[in-house]
């Protein structure tokens, strides 16, 4: 693996202009995004400016898209907030210091995966039971905001005693508190839809600023951020016992599978503009990251989908853009945190607010079940457990019933009969090719699937009673078995079916087998009772 990502060891000096331009831009989106994400991680304002810039650096030097952006997301901020928080038991230090200690233990079991070439296990949730979850994880995080753009005290628990708190508390709500949040909130929908070009966050951002400065919105009632420390990235390891990494495992796996839209997000882009990301580097560089955003006192850090989209749309070539980002972060937070004063916490929750009403993808639900209106079933139990037990709960239901549909799938694989095309010659399925020859006699059948030992049996008792219904009685069956291995539990059930059928008369060949198989089959012995041929025709034929 290089050390160096392709981008800088062949940099064009052609691309600085749209690089720097891009870097502005990038800077104008995430700045703002990560003083808001950071009240979701349960964190001060500063967190976020302290994690960013290490997480946008990191990225930048290890990973392989050329725009991806890594900073706070609202996803992991909101399972980090919910790991640490039973955790820290109210200790403000003890809060910050398991946040840190959870970017770490993510960073290891990334890099793990990576080591490990694991990178198709952030693909494991499927999109329906996904997509429930972060419909359920935006309306948590919305309910959980709304109370400081209303003014009132936030509830305790998870959505629905939050939601009865918060409906109770509406004849208190604060009037200037009410008009700032639902101003921003305005501000914000009207510049993404008017002038999506435009960095609508920081516009909202500033005006709230000038605007809390000038009419004095703090001696009107309405909470502000207040004086901010310097947020400068403090380089420490956190001071958290093993026990508690410990505990940061099971939230540390769900950073990996909710970072899976990073993934998603840099795959899109690359092949929109014509290049491949190595999946395994990815998860080095989201490992990278994660570790400079630990080690600076910071939280975890995922790529975005509107950052990125912002660095895209701004004609950024490389990474270099994200490096000036994460340097103008840096400055931003070592000499401008005083500006933030004055930010009236409304403000702040209405960008979040704003930002998870994307995860309210209506559109996807009702597009996943014009397709298959089961897979709504599960969207719905990933979204209702998320919202009666928790974020993390709520992850695991997901996890749970992903893992549930893939091995439905994998351990009931269709077997189909097949037929052969009197023009081409080309075997096919019957059920789509249905005027497609047969051979009198011959029965010929392939898995859509791969044969192993989670499915072999239900294979089996399928080959069983197609045989059972077919009239007349075939003499052959023909199985295609055309992959590149066999364990030994598909060969000791192939060994069955082939004695079981030879009683009813009718004998079992292999098509499609190849060599390695070939060898598998000679050293169990069953090469001796069930023939094996290269093609299907050869099969079919006996020769």
């Amino acid at each position: 693996m290089n050390v160096l990502p392709a981008w800088l060891r062949g940099y064009d000096r052609g691309w600085l202009r749209a690089d720097v331009v891009a870097g502005l831009i990038v800077w104008s989106v995430v700045t703002p995004q990560a003083v808001a994400y950071a009240q979701i991680a349960g964190l001060p304002p500063a967190a976020g400016l302290i994690a960013a810039p290490g997480a946008m650096i990191g990225y930048a030097l290890l990973g392989t898209s050329r725009t991806l952006v890594v900073s706070a997301t609202t996803a992991t901020s909101a399972l980090s907030a919910a790991a640490v928080a039973p955790l820290a038991g109210g200790d403000t230090a003890k809060f910050a210091a398991l946040s840190a200690a959870l970017a770490l233990v993510a960073a290891a079991l990334l890099a793990g995966a990576a080591l490990l070439k694991l990178g198709g296990l952030t693909d494991f949730v499927s999109r329906p039971v996904m997509t429930g979850f972060l419909f359920g994880l935006g309306m948590l995080i919305t309910v959980g905001q709304l109370p400081a753009i209303l003014g009132v005290p936030a509830g305790d628990g998870n959505f629905f005693p939050k939601l009865a708190d918060l409906l109770e508390s509406l004849g208190d709500a604060h009037a200037w508190t009410v008009a700032v949040g639902a101003a921003s909130i305005a501000g914000l929908v009207a510049l993404r839809r008017l002038a999506p070009a435009l960095p609508g966050t920081l516009i909202v951002l500033g005006l709230a600023i000038a605007l809390s400065a000038l009419l004095g919105l703090e001696d009107k009632g309405v909470a502000v951020v207040g004086a901010l420390p310097d947020a400068v990235p403090d380089p420490s390891v956190p001071d958290v016992s093993l026990a508690e990494l410990g505990q940061l495992v099971p939230a540390a796996l769900g950073v990996m599978i909710v970072g899976a839209e990073a993934l998603g997000v840099s795959r899109a882009l690359a092949a929109k503009d014509g290049y491949a990301i190595d999946v395994n580097r990815e998860l080095y560089a989201l490992g990278g990251a994660n570790l400079l955003a630990g080690l600076s006192s910071g939280f975890v850090q995922s790529g975005g989908a509107s950052q990125t989209a912002a660095a895209e749309n701004a004609g950024g070539r490389t990474q270099l853009a994200t490096v000036i980002a994460g340097g103008l972060i840096l400055i931003t937070g070592a000499f401008l945190t005083g500006l933030f004063e004055p930010l009236p916490q409304a403000t702040l929750a209405a960008i979040v607010v704003v930002a998870v009403a994307s995860f309210y993808d209506v559109a996807e639900l009702r597009r996943i079940t014009s397709v298959r209106r089961s897979a709504l079933g599960f969207a719905l139990i990933a979204l209702a457990g998320l919202l009666l037990l928790g974020v993390l709960p709520g992850l695991l239901i997901a996890a749970v019933l992903s893992l549930a549909l893939l091995l439905k799938r994998l351990s009931r694989p269709p077997v189909q009969p097949l037929g052969r095309d009197p023009v081409s010659g080309a075997w096919g399925a019957l059920s789509r090719h249905p005027a497609w020859e047969v051979v009198d006699d011959v029965l010929v059948v392939r898995v859509e699937g791969f044969l192993f030992y989670a499915d072999v049996n239900a294979v089996r008792e399928r080959l069983v009673d197609l045989v059972a219904a077919a009239g007349p009685r075939p003499r052959v069956l023909v199985l295609e078995l055309d992959q590149d291995d066999v364990d030994v539990e598909s060969l000791d059930v192939l060994a069955e079916l082939a004695g079981a059928l030879r009683r009813e008369d009718v004998e079992l060949r292999l098509g499609g087998v190849r060599s390695r198989v070939r060898e598998l089959l000679g050293r169990s012995g069953l090469d001796a009772s069930v023939a094996a041929y290269p093609t299907l025709d050869g099969a079919v034929a006996g020769q």
